[in-house]
């Protein structure tokens, strides 16, 4: 049995690795604009990407205001630039944003483009995950969750009970 979104996050995961490849970038992750990670690839293993995502979010969110004080709505695409690394953020829709990690040896122009091709297979595999969720919600019956929960907790007491009844009587 398939998890409910699974084959959305392997979409995710299949898309972003493309990106990774075809860029020669390092790492790209996909986040929220609350600060959570929704998909990753290439080499994540040494990047906290969870402290990644939400500092990206933030900063997102600081850089906003100051397009807005400079007269536009948002700017739509962040880089930074380290010495051997930089970062290319770039908004995904109204709710994600896409990071890609890169050596200085890519090409930024490089970058973008292929950052900038997988947009429209990104925003059809989001939109698939939010129609996911809300009919995953909607079968969950709230009569039906209750009387299960009162039934799990009714279990867990009951066997405590024994436990202790079974151990006194010895």
């Amino acid at each position: 049995m398939q998890l409910p979104g699974s084959g959305n996050a392997q979409a995710l995961t299949t898309l972003l690795s493309s990106l990774v490849e075809r860029s020669e970038a390092v790492t790209a992750l996909l986040i929220s604009r609350e600060g959570m990670c929704v998909g990753k690839a290439g080499s994540t293993e040494s990047l906290n990407s969870t402290a990644l995502a939400a500092l990206v979010a933030g900063m997102f969110a600081a850089t906003r205001e100051v397009a807005n004080i400079v007269g536009e709505e948002q700017f739509s695409i962040l880089l930074q630039q380290g010495e051997k690394r930089h970062i290319h953020i770039s908004l995904i829709g109204q709710r994600y944003m896409m990071v890609v990690v890169f050596e200085d040896y890519t090409r930024i122009g490089r970058v973008r483009h292929e950052a900038r091709s997988i947009v429209p297979d990104l925003l059809r595999i989001l939109e698939n995950r939010e129609r996911t969720r809300k009919e995953d919600a909607e079968d969950l019956s709230v009569p039906e969750f209750r009387e299960y929960a009162l039934n799990l907790i009714d279990r867990i007491f009951v066997v405590g009970e024994e436990d202790d009844a079974s151990s006194g009587s010895g």
